[in-house]
């Protein structure tokens, strides 16, 4: 028995829909988000923050001035060096100039031990008290500011 075959067409989509329905969409779109632009620019919970005009900033001033001995026992009172044998002078000018200031006692674990001991002596002398006098225990990490050659 013979069948018969039917010729089929080739099966065809049509754009012309598919593209009306692409601009319509991307229409659709554009439309919302102009709306949803304007939406996002308005706060939806106002909120009133305070103003800083009513806080009060309090300073405090230095409470302790800072005596460095390096490695080699040269000292710095606040980073400045102090030329050798007049550190007693610098201590006393410098507790006229800020009275009741505290003294902090940084020194280097190499300094020489009597360097340490003509430290506590000079600062002593100058007025400062056993109560007045810090001495923290650890390693000392100043790192003495450069100095510049003096002309021959």
């Amino acid at each position: 028995m013979e069948f018969h075959r039917t010729v089929r067409k080739p099966a065809t989509v049509s754009v012309v829909p598919l593209i009306d329905i692409l601009v319509t969409l991307l229409f659709f779109f554009i439309v919302t988000m102009k709306d949803y632009e304007k939406k996002k620019a308005k706060p939806e919970v106002q909120v009133s923050l305070p103003e800083s005009g009513g806080l009060t900033v309090r300073t405090t001033k230095a409470t302790r001035a800072t005596l460095t001995l390096d490695r080699d026992g040269k000292a710095y009172l606040e980073g400045v060096l102090v030329v050798e044998g007049y550190l007693k002078e610098y201590l006393i000018s410098n507790l006229k100039e800020r009275p009741g200031l505290k003294l902090a006692l940084r020194v280097d674990e190499a300094c020489p031990h009597g360097k340490f001991i003509e430290a506590l002596g000079a600062a002593s002398e100058a007025g400062y008290g056993r109560d007045d006098i810090v001495l923290p225990v650890r390693k000392s990490s100043f790192v003495p500011p450069p100095t510049v050659p003096e002309n021959p």
